[in-house]
């Protein structure tokens, strides 16, 4: 994480590329004992979700690969986008 700025960060692609997202949301489930965030990425329509793992000085978003955990983070991106209707 190079900065943040209210809810965005630049973060370092797979590919070393500077990105911008805006995070949507963080949520902790204790039901997967993860936590998930969900966000958008400057210049894309579309909003994507992450295992979100922290350390005290990084984080890496990682790919949700559980079809349980899709469901529970699809349902989650479906109220995190009516609540900002």
């Amino acid at each position: 994480m190079n900065e943040t700025i209210d809810n965005q960060l630049t973060v370092k692609a797979a590919n070393g590329q500077d990105v911008t997202i805006s995070v949507l949301d963080i949520i902790d489930s204790i039901e997967f004992n993860k936590s998930f965030m969900i966000y958008s990425v400057d210049g894309d329509d579309g909003v994507f979700a992450s295992v979100l793992d922290e350390t005290d000085t990084t984080f890496a978003l990682n790919a949700i690969t559980d079809k349980m955990e899709w469901d529970y983070i699809n349902a989650q991106i479906d109220m995190t986008l009516k609540e900002e209707e």
